[in-house]
């Protein structure tokens, strides 16, 4: 069994989404808090890649940002590689585990600053941590960079806007290389693009991470791309993961009625496939006030009259956790 290199454990995170005080005192108004993260437990195994799916608002993109240390949880730790990047508190520390951990962001257009070339976007944070000396030195690094994500060297004299967004993808990519990290966080890579070169940049980067060995936190809405790139998948609702397991077992035989709902929905892996698409009623709740017990309860088909007061536990079903009280029958 492969060792885990990232290993999430019990990752809450709460906002404070309450009126300011004197709106409070003027309208009679109380204390409001998001629980946009709620008790989130999972482990990133070293060469693998673990998926989060769910609707938005689910706390995916929470989750992605707490690991990668751009926010700090309310409550839990991230440990990576055995170091606790929650608990780190010297400077130094925290420094050599964001090297090993970075992010490539959902918009290409976005992510990449205008005013720089590609060479300069690429090369930040090699200068930032003081790499490589020498000017030669760090040319010859960001033209083997490029030529990785499959850029010619000298592209690193364009700028962003001489790009496609294929190919600023691709230059997110290398500056995400440039530090050798372990881990990248990757928040909807692909949901920016045009479809017709989604497969080419996530063929890129199960490329890469055969030739580096890399993790990758997988964030993303397109069922499909989970299930083609993916090891392992977390199932996320309002906050908490409902199912998580192995990835063909919870893509091909999901047993928690959202993920069912999810997975109907989904392309199929083959054109001759059919397969009943699961309508679930009603929106998804205020995660500001969730229904109490299981907070799928109110959309769920299979609901039990314990749903509705009881929370179910992730507990082991046919290979997998599963948080649902239609289990074991």
């Amino acid at each position: 069994m492969t060792a885990s290199f990232v290993d999430v454990r019990n990752l809450r995170r709460v906002f404070d989404v309450s009126k300011p005080w004197l709106n409070r005192v003027l309208e009679g108004g109380h204390l409001e808090f998001l629980k946009a993260v709620d008790g989130v437990t999972f482990d990133i195994r070293k060469g693998e890649t673990f998926a989060l799916v769910g609707e938005s608002g689910s706390g995916k993109t929470t989750v992605a940002r707490m690991v990668v240390g751009l926010l700090p949880p309310s409550s839990g730790e991230v440990i990576i590689d055995g170091v606790s990047m929650t608990n780190a508190r010297q400077a130094q520390a925290r420094q050599r585990l964001r090297r090993r951990i970075q992010m490539i962001f959902q918009d290409p257009y976005a992510s990449l600053n205008p005013r720089f070339r590609v060479d300069a976007i690429v090369s930040e944070p090699i200068r930032a941590f003081d790499l490589i000396q020498g000017e030669r030195d760090i040319r010859t690094r960001v033209g083997e960079l490029l030529s990785v994500v499959g850029l010619h060297p000298d592209d690193g004299l364009k700028y962003p806007h001489e790009f496609s967004g294929g190919q600023r993808q691709r230059i997110a990519i290398a500056r995400a290389l440039s530090l050798s990290p372990k881990v990248v966080v990757l928040d909807e890579p692909v949901s920016a693009l045009d479809v017709s070169i989604r497969a080419q940049i996530l063929n890129l980067l199960r490329d890469l991470q055969a030739q580096l060995g890399v993790s990758y936190l997988f964030i993303a809405h397109d069922l499909a791309a989970v299930a083609h790139m993916s090891h392992a998948i977390g199932v996320m609702y309002l906050g908490k993961i409902v199912e998580i397991g192995d990835a063909d077992t919870v893509a091909k035989t999901p047993k928690h009625p959202y993920t069912q709902a999810l997975f109907s929905a989904a392309l199929p892996s083959h054109p001759d496939e059919r397969r009943d698409e699961i309508i679930l009623a009603g929106e998804v709740p205020s995660p500001i006030a969730p229904p109490s017990g299981c907070h799928f309860h109110p959309r769920c088909p299979y609901a039990l009259p314990r749903c509705s007061s009881e929370e179910p536990k992730l507990l082991p079903e046919s290979g997998r956790l599963v948080a649902c009280h239609l289990y074991p029958k």
